[in-house]
């Protein structure tokens, strides 16, 4: 408590450092656009950097109405189902269909801890209904948020060595196609289009059904600590070995890192200290406090981030694997995230922080380092190979432009995959040179379902060439 109250109070009044485009600004509003009484109502993302304004929407509460959906939309048909991708995978101004009412569980079978939902179900509502016939996802990620269809095809994932994507815990999906068709797949049936559907952008039609391979309900115990980030990239195999889930968020000017480590809980774990999911706003205060001085800005920075927060006690959250993966998020950003070869993940978040130090970006929000176990999906990021995903962020109201320009091609140069619902800047030409066992696969899946180019806005034509 004394180290928050600390970090909340530091220097009121903080003068912000400067970088072109880096700085509050005008250009990136909470925002976008604003509504105007009488006119169609636009649709905005969770980070307030994607809008657009649909004349026709569309809110099917069963399969049937899906396909009729599908048939009579006009123009460009986008699903939408949280809202919380950062790139432009969901605008359109044609026919935007939401998935919420397409949520609840299918079916379940309790030999096989298998379950069907339908693809609107939200992660927050997944967990107590699986928890209430026997199941548990077997992973999640740091928040609940999304709807699982565009968690499976944006292959949204956690963190743990031993644990794919989201999208690999799928054993059999129903896909509506954009000519209003209901198709059933899975590794033995109509395989072409699960292994594309799994990781799809969207690009195939909108997913109305998924079964899920579970586990059996577990407990968790999360252990967050404040530690040294060159020992924690020193130890960094053995701590993805040694526990269930590990993950770690270096601090940018700093020597510091947040370590989270989860194991499956004993009897004895008991929770301590408490969760502040306002700390990211702290740091920024406390940067724009001493960042500007000349010579000795984040130094000083490092000195007041070890004295106060380095050798406290650690925070400890007990209880059902549901509630104890995702963590509340309060302050809205923008994200950039790439997945590189495992064996490179190192030595890529520590050019990452070097480069923010020595060309004295003025970041203060921690970058996120996790592990996630290969798959044979053929657009997932973790396709044929173990992987590091390493995300940068900026606080929602400023500009994040150029923070991620400078930033991305560290991750190019690594051979990284850009997360499909984050930001990133690559086009077809350069993503088909990183999927090149699959690339044509998908696109012959892809026209055959769509050869119009329904489903395809301005910003999948770009990432797929169409």
């Amino acid at each position: 408590m004394i180290r928050r109250d600390f970090l909340r109070a530091a220097a009121a009044g903080a003068v912000v450092s400067v970088l072109p485009a880096c700085g509050r600004s005008d250009a990136v509003p909470q925002s976008p656009v604003d509504f105007v009484a009488g006119k169609p109502l636009p649709w905005i993302n969770w980070s307030g950097n994607q809008s657009c304004t649909p004349a026709l929407r569309l809110a099917p509460a069963s399969e049937a109405e899906l396909v009729d959906a599908l048939k009579r939309a006009s123009g460009v048909v986008r699903a939408v189902g949280a809202s919380h991708s950062f790139s432009a995978v969901v605008p359109t101004d044609g026919t935007l269909i939401a998935t919420d009412l397409l949520s609840g569980l299918v079916g379940h079978d309790a030999a096989s801890l298998q379950a069907e939902i339908w693809a609107g179900t939200r992660m927050h509502a997944l967990g107590p209904l699986l928890h209430g016939v026997g199941q548990a996802l077997p992973n999640m990620p740091d928040m609940d948020y999304p709807a699982m269809g565009g968690a499976i095809v944006n292959s949204v994932h956690g963190t743990g060595q031993r644990y794919g994507s989201m999208s690999s815990y799928v054993t059999a999906l129903t896909l509506a196609t954009p000519s209003g068709e209901l198709i059933d797949c899975s590794a033995s049936k109509r395989s072409e289009i699960f292994h594309a559907a799994r990781t799809s952008v969207g690009a195939l039609g909108i997913v109305s059904r998924m079964t899920l391979q579970n586990d059996k309900p577990f407990r968790l115990v999360e252990t967050t600590r404040i530690e040294k980030t060159e020992d924690v990239l020193a130890e960094l195999a053995q701590r993805c070995a040694a526990h269930r889930n590990f993950e770690f968020l270096p601090l940018p000017h700093s020597t510091l890192a947040v370590t989270v480590a989860s194991d499956l809980a004993g009897p004895n774990d008991a929770p301590s200290g408490e969760d502040d999911p306002e700390a990211v706003n702290s740091l920024r205060t406390l940067l724009q406090a001493v960042g500007w001085m000349p010579g000795i800005g984040e130094a000083a920075y490092d000195k007041l981030l070890t004295t106060f927060l380095a050798g406290g006690a650690a925070q400890v959250r007990v209880g059902h694997s549901f509630d104890v993966f995702p963590h509340v998020r309060v302050v809205r950003f923008r994200e950039m995230e790439y997945t590189v070869p495992a064996e490179s993940g190192p030595d890529c978040v520590r050019e990452i922080l070097r480069t923010i130090r020595e060309r004295k970006l003025p970041i203060a929000f921690p970058l996120e380092y996790r592990y996630v176990k290969a798959d044979e999906i053929w657009l997932s990021m973790f396709e044929g190979r173990d992987g590091c995903s390493i995300s940068v962020h900026q606080y929602g109201d400023t500009d994040h432009r150029a923070y991620f320009a400078e930033i991305e091609p560290i991750f190019w140069k690594y051979q990284g995959r850009p997360h499909w619902g984050k930001l990133h800047t690559l086009d077809a030409a350069r993503l088909a040179a990183l999927y090149p066992r699959h690339w044509k696969d998908f696109h012959e899946v892809r026209r055959s379902l769509d050869p119009q180019g329904r489903m395809m806005n301005a910003h999948l034509k770009h990432i797929f060439g169409v």
